[in-house]
């Protein structure tokens, strides 16, 4: 079977559109901590910059931080199932990335405002969504070729 990518892919590149976006923001947000919490370069809140600041202060800024390494670490899997789901089911796989936004937004809030404890209001959807998007994938990529 020939896979014919038809205008409704339009909502998967959206989707990964947002994703990238998303992330990028979250990347910009650790610059705006280190002004803030004068932590810099290169010192990743472990260092000898981050050894200045107050504990207070330490923990926020690696909350922030924390949380754009934890997009980063994903963010690669994400984009990758989301189009091969995406080729098979577009907007399927939009709305499953577009959940994924929502829970990766709740995660970042609450680790945040929280830290660590806080981030299982957005870990669960996250973490759903991108294995909805893998077995959409999975199950799709499998029915046409090995059971076509």
């Amino acid at each position: 079977m020939a896979i014919v990518i038809g205008s409704n892919f339009g909502y998967t590149v959206l989707a990964a559109v947002g994703i990238t976006l998303q992330c990028l923001a979250t990347a910009m947000s650790v610059t705006g901590a280190r002004k803030k919490y004068n932590v810099n370069y290169p010192d990743n809140g472990g260092g000898r910059y981050s050894d200045k600041v107050s504990d207070e202060d330490w923990v926020a800024f690696n909350n922030i931080k924390r949380t754009s390494d934890n997009y980063l670490e994903q963010v690669g899997m994400v984009l990758v199932a989301l189009v091969l789901a995406g080729l098979y089911q577009p907007k399927l796989a939009a709305s499953f990335g577009a959940t994924y936004m929502l829970g990766r937004f709740a995660y970042a809030r609450g680790y945040v405002a929280g830290g660590a404890d806080k981030r299982i209001y957005g870990a669960p959807i996250m973490g759903v969504s991108f294995l909805a998007l893998v077995i959409t994938a999975g199950y799709n990529a499998v029915t046409t070729t090995i059971l076509a």
